[in-house]
């Protein structure tokens, strides 16, 4: 991959020198202020809706904030988001949860299209989104089906930037960051930037972050070990991007390429390798204390947009996206396994005219993933799906009334080199309404009916995961018990049904000039969840016909790491419930002085009874706020409750409390060239945290004590 110097030189020189010479004077006439209280637009939705405009929840991180919430993964950049949590496979690996809900069932795009990654199927796989050059990330609380399909039954992530940028652009822009953490020795970089004369832009990016094992108070493993950080949890992270676009008299035409390669740490899944003589050997990766996870992804997208191309619609837009995805599991010298992900994917959206007084668009969804498996973690077959969705969404707006309605159908198919299974044919449906009680208040309804096909992963899984300590077994399997303390497993399940999600989200906003409130209450009822259920059964108790699936067989008895083999853990279905709430508020105290809280809660109950593993813990937090004309800083506190909801075979997990700060300063001596120095103290008590939700939370505690310093330049 070319360096950045030569990435930027490349496109300098292609500029004329009146290009450059408009690129320096607007680059002076820029500044931060001008860049405040924009009104931001989602665009994870056709309609062009601010957050304001929308009755389902959503949150839209950006600017100054995204940059001192930024982290390595997209999970930990958002984890303090009302409603969000953070998957935690230690600070390697990340995927948002959305009200208890993730995996399959929380969609992340980039620019509205799928990542092509396989971080759905596992927390240890990495979501190869890059905050760092993003402009914003729109989250979607709460079924998002219409738009994207079933794999957003949970909620949309939406990571935006202008790789393909999409209005004309005079000149140079761009911004350029550099920060240091110092719990993990954290050395991260980047930059991003556009140059254009108004009909033609040429877009450039590219990031490096580099970080060692993380410091943690001292804590006791499950071996019985006292810790005081997370063994193999180094990152190595480089990437970048190139785009271009045209802009004509209605519209645009781009295309983009992206290369990304990771290097991370696969802790808890320490394999001690052996010479002939019986001693250890070195790990081939310098900072490895065992497997790590060696990643490459390279895509392309196209993006173009017709503004009123003929008569009845006013905007037609496509997207399109060829991901090529590749990531190897390391161990000593050895390609231990090796997973692939090949997916194509096209959205094609056209916002109508007006229809009897309602505006809307109509959309077409087709994508198409290839995914294989090789070696020793390889527990789920090669796996092909193919997916096409048609969806249509209106709204109106009556006085101080705003009516949504939406449907889609959507039908996937989804095979595996061993067998196919029946079509999936999924209907959705919504309606919203929010009534505007006066200018500072609003109250909101929103409906949904939504239906997901399952994934490869809850389908076919048969064998050992060692980054998650389990043995998983597809819904397709059964486990039968012989009396005699083992099990026959062997396939039988085929009638596998849709998951179907019945949702209400009620909510209200009050919004004046020093109070601001967002709450939302939530009821989800689930028919045939399709969740991983700890069963209690360890893995050399399972014996299966010789015959079939030839890995499985040899997989469950004997492993290095654990001669007693893995916890088996069971994709089962079932009917559940789920409710809980989110609240926010601020109050502005003077012009300078704020108080922010937050509390979040996900309550997941089986109806016949139990609870669902993994499901977040309650939290509370504030924050004092303060902001003056070249600074503004704030100091809060989050607690997390004790989880004591727990699942059949799941430990609770303890609360605990953590104490952070930050500071942002902006003197006119650094405003002049776009630039503000961010201070951050997380942790400052150094409070061990276990994270409910994820597998290694006994030997993968959350971060201990880290300061964090970065310089940002925006030009």
């Amino acid at each position: 991959m070319k360096s950045l110097n030569a990435i930027t030189l490349a496109v300098l020189a292609a500029l004329p020198a009146s290009a450059l010479a408009q690129a320096q004077q607007q680059s002076k006439e820029d500044s931060r202020s001008n860049k405040v209280d924009e009104t931001l637009v989602i665009q994870a939705s056709p309609l062009n809706k601010t957050p304001l405009e929308s009755a389902q929840p959503v949150n839209i991180i950006s600017g100054d904030e995204l940059k001192l919430k930024q982290a390595h993964s997209l999970g930990e950049t958002l984890a303090l988001e009302p409603g969000i949590n953070n998957t935690h496979f230690a600070s390697v690996a990340g995927s948002p949860i959305i009200r208890g809900l993730g995996g399959p069932r929380v969609k992340v795009t980039q620019n509205g299209l799928d990542t092509g990654d396989v971080s759905r199927g596992s927390p240890d796989h990495a979501v190869t989104t890059e905050t760092s050059t993003a402009e914003q990330i729109e989250v979607l609380r709460g079924p998002a089906t219409l738009l994207y399909g079933s794999g957003a039954i949970g909620g949309v992530v939406n990571v935006v930037d202008e790789r393909i940028p999409s209005a004309p652009v005079y000149g140079l822009e761009g911004s350029v960051n550099v920060n240091y953490d110092s719990v993990n020795n954290g050395r991260g970089g980047s930059y991003d930037m556009t140059v254009g004369n108004g009909d033609w832009a040429l877009y450039v990016d590219a990031h490096r972050r580099l970080s060692d094992n993380y410091d943690t108070p001292d804590f006791i493993n499950d071996e019985g070990e006292v810790l005081d950080h997370v063994e193999n949890s180094f990152v190595d992270s480089k990437g970048g991007t190139v785009g271009a676009s045209y802009q004509f008299d209605n519209g645009y035409f781009g295309i983009s390429y992206q290369g990304l390669y990771q290097e991370y740490g696969i802790p808890g899944h320490e394999h001690h390798h052996h010479d002939e003589a019986g001693h250890e050997e070195e790990p081939a990766h310098a900072e490895a204390a065992g497997p790590f996870a060696d990643l490459e992804q390279k895509r392309w997208q196209i993006a173009g947009e017709l503004r009123d191309p003929f008569s009845g619609f006013e905007v037609i837009e496509m997207r399109a996206a060829l991901t090529d995805y590749q990531h190897s599991e390391i161990e000593g010298d050895t390609v231990g396994t090796q997973f692939k992900n090949q997916q194509k994917e096209v959205r094609l959206t056209a916002r109508h005219a007006p229809i009897a007084g309602w505006s809307g668009a109509i959309g077409f969804q087709w994508d198409s993933a290839d995914k294989t498996a090789r070696g020793e973690e390889a527990f789920t077959p090669d796996a092909k799906r193919r997916s096409q969705g048609i969806f249509w969404v209106v709204e109106r707006e009556i006085d101080n009334h705003h009516v949504d309605l939406g449907i889609r159908q959507e039908r996937t198919d989804l095979s595996s080199t061993e067998l196919a299974l029946n079509t999936f044919n999924a209907t959705s449906l919504s309606a919203g309404y929010m009534y505007h009680i006066d200018d500072a208040s609003s109250f909101s309804v929103n409906l949904s009916h939504s239906e997901r096909a399952p994934s490869a992963t809850e389908v076919f899984s048969n064998g050992e995961h060692f980054a998650t300590r389990t043995y998983e077994l597809g819904t397709l399997y059964e486990l039968h018990d012989e009396g005699n303390g083992e099990y026959h497993l062997h396939q039988e399940n085929t009638d596998i049904k849709l998951e179907t999600s019945n949702n209400i989200d009620v909510g209200y906003h009050f919004e004046t000039d020093r109070v601001h409130v967002q709450a939302n209450v939530f009821y989800n009822r689930v028919d045939d969840f399709i969740y991983e259920r700890f069963t209690g059964i360890n893995s050399t108790a399972i014996h299966t016909d010789e015959h079939h699936d030839e890995h499985a067989g040899e997989a469950a008895h004997d492993h290095a790491h654990d001669g007693d083999g893995l916890m088996v853990v069971q994709f089962s279905q079932a009917d559940v419930n789920l409710y809980g709430y989110e609240l926010e508020a601020d109050y502005r105290l003077t012009d300078a002085w704020s108080v922010h809280g937050f509390s979040d809660y996900t309550r997941a109950e089986l109806r016949d009874g139990g609870d669902l593993p993994r499901i977040p813990a309650q939290r509370v937090g504030t924050e004092v706020r303060y902001q003056a004309t070249h600074w503004d800083g704030a100091i809060g506190y989050t607690r997390y409750l004790t989880q004591d909801k727990i699942a059949a075979n799941e430990t609770e997990t303890d609360g605990f409390g953590l104490l952070n700060a930050h500071a942002s300063f902006y003197p006119n001596w650094l405003a002049q060239y776009g630039a503000t120095v961010y201070l951050k103290g997380e942790n400052l008590t150094n409070q061990l945290g276990r994270v409910h939700s994820s597998f290694l939370k006994d030997d993968a505690p959350m971060a201990g004590r880290n300061f964090k310093i970065g310089v940002s330049v925006t030009f």
